[in-house]
């Protein structure tokens, strides 16, 4: 089956990397995800990786009066941030910071370059923890897209 998802979770992996040049931009979980104190992962909601992450959710639908059908999906994506003290009200600032950035990014060209129609981030979500290498935040937010194939 034809599908939007990939393509999607490539285009924002190529539009955040140009934009966050100070943000390790990476596709899925990695074989080190825990370690790099600024990550934002693409397709993966940065917790333990286990077989059970969901990347990313498509819905197809028949457009009336047309052969092409609509491919509306949601990439889930994360924000990861950790410091070496137990400042967590620095570090949420951080990683929300880094929130903001790619979000603008992508309100900078919804349609990323004509690939959908538009997308948008839908909703976010804040974990505070703090461990024995310092506050970490990690904020998982959705990334909706409507398109066609």
């Amino acid at each position: 089956m034809a599908s939007l998802i990939d393509p999607v979770i490539l285009k924002l992996i190529e539009v955040w990397t140009a934009a966050l040049t100070d943000l390790d931009v990476v596709d899925g979980p990695q074989v080190d995800s825990d370690p790099v104190n600024d990550r934002l992962f693409v397709g993966f909601n940065g917790d333990t990786p286990d077989e059970y992450n969901e990347g990313a959710v498509g819905v197809q639908s028949l457009m009336a009066f047309a052969k092409v059908k609509g491919d509306d999906g949601q990439v889930t994506c994360a924000v990861v941030s950790r410091s070496g003290d137990s400042d967590i009200t620095a570090t949420r600032a951080r990683a929300n910071g880094f929130l903001a950035a790619a979000e603008a990014a992508l309100r900078a060209d919804m349609s990323l370059g004509g690939l959908v129609m538009q997308a948008y981030v839908t909703d976010y979500r804040y974990s505070p923890v703090q461990t024995q290498q310092g506050a970490k935040v990690r904020v998982v937010f959705t990334v909706t897209y409507k398109g066609q194939i």
